[in-house]
């Protein structure tokens, strides 16, 4: 018999891999740090397996801008709690 054909018509079956679907939205919060620890910061992020998306919203004042799944937010607020970071409002855009 050639591999390339039929041993008895059986097939397999699909393997439930138990993945969940992606997450499709995003929540922000803007922190303010010590300035001087923005590098420590996104350094945390990413050992923590990329909780956050990290940008730099102020630099003078070290305010930065996290973009997280939902369910992450606990874990990143705690992280931000335990680092001394203070929660800030999101700015506000003039015209």
């Amino acid at each position: 018999m050639k591999c390339s054909e039929n041993g008895g018509g059986r097939r397999r079956k699909p393997r439930d891999r138990g993945l969940l679907p992606p997450c499709t939205q995003s929540r922000v919060l803007y922190a303010e740090i010590p300035r001087r620890q923005i590098a420590l910061y996104r350094f945390l992020l990413e050992g923590y397996d990329n909780l956050a998306v990290m940008s730099v919203v102020d630099r003078y004042r070290a305010v930065i801008k996290l973009r997280f799944t939902p369910d992450a937010e606990h874990t990143l607020r705690g992280m931000l709690l335990a680092q001394g970071a203070k929660l800030v409002e999101p700015p506000v855009l003039s015209d």
